[in-house]
């Protein structure tokens, strides 16, 4: 299995009618199974690096992680294109939790297997306190710090920040997969969320949603737009939800409350 984030590929361009054979940078895209004690979970198409943060983002985002002690090891095999993750138990409706599964509007058609009913509220939380403009600069920096992008135009980004600057950032060929690679890192490096927000470069789904609500990541702020279903479950559940942040122009769309936007009167 190549763990190489591209790779060169000859390819024909055409330009104002004039051919010319051309080396283009393409993103690679690749298929692990994840596994939980021993027992396949799901395979997954991804982009080949951090496989450890998107197997624990994955798991967390599903609600099968749900603390620090529950996580015992976690092992990525590049030859097998495996990652085991080992659990100190089981979850008690593991067998079961198979028998309704999501199809995703992820472009890869990704599987889900989360429940929106067992979500916590971000109940009576302090609101968060930036600017409109912090939130512009915070999303130029986060433009320029995907490389990959730069290269290829083949992946999306994720990215948490602390109101000032970004604290952690992610990127993979899926919107999903970005944003569970984020919660996974941050998860591995024992830093919190409910004091972060989290800036995505992909439309805002339900499932993508689904995934913040579960780590109680408090502001989700997108360039582009949220769905109708993303909206419902921000509303439902506390989440402040920015849409079409771009320019000097942006959307709430749920909970203005929850945040302050020191720059506006």
């Amino acid at each position: 299995m190549s763990l190489k984030a591209s790779y060169q590929a000859p390819v024909i361009r055409v330009t104002d009618g004039v051919e010319e054979e051309i080396l283009d940078t393409i993103a690679t895209e690749i298929a692990f199974t994840l596994k939980v004690n021993d027992q396949v979970l799901v395979s997954l198409l991804c982009s080949p690096a951090e496989l450890d943060a998107m197997a624990v983002g994955f798991l967390l985002s599903e609600g099968i992680i749900m603390n620090r002690q529950a996580l015992v090891g976690i092992r990525v095999d590049e030859q097998r294109a495996e990652v085991h993750v080992q659990l100190d138990k089981m979850p008690a409706d593991w067998d079961v939790m198979f028998n309704k599964k999501t199809i995703t509007s992820g472009c890869g058609q990704g599987v889900t297997y989360s429940n929106t009913d067992t979500l916590a509220t971000l109940a009576r939380r302090k609101p968060f306190r930036i600017s409109s403009a912090k939130i512009f600069e915070l999303l130029k920096q986060f433009a320029r710090s995907s490389e990959l992008y730069q290269q290829t135009g083949g992946v999306h980004s994720a990215a948490l920040a602390d109101g000032e600057e970004i604290v952690l950032f992610a990127e993979d060929i899926g919107r999903h997969n970005a944003v569970d690679k984020l919660i996974g890192k941050a998860f591995l490096q024992g830093m919190e969320l409910d004091d972060k927000l989290l800036l995505s470069s992909g439309r805002i789904s339900g499932e993508i949603m689904t995934k913040v609500i579960r780590n109680q990541i408090p502001v989700l702020i997108t360039r582009t737009a949220p769905t109708c279903m993303s909206i419902a479950h921000a509303e439902e559940h506390g989440v402040t939800m920015i849409g079409f942040a771009r320019g000097r122009r942006l959307n709430i769309y749920t909970h203005p409350l929850g945040l302050i936007l020191d720059d506006v009167r």
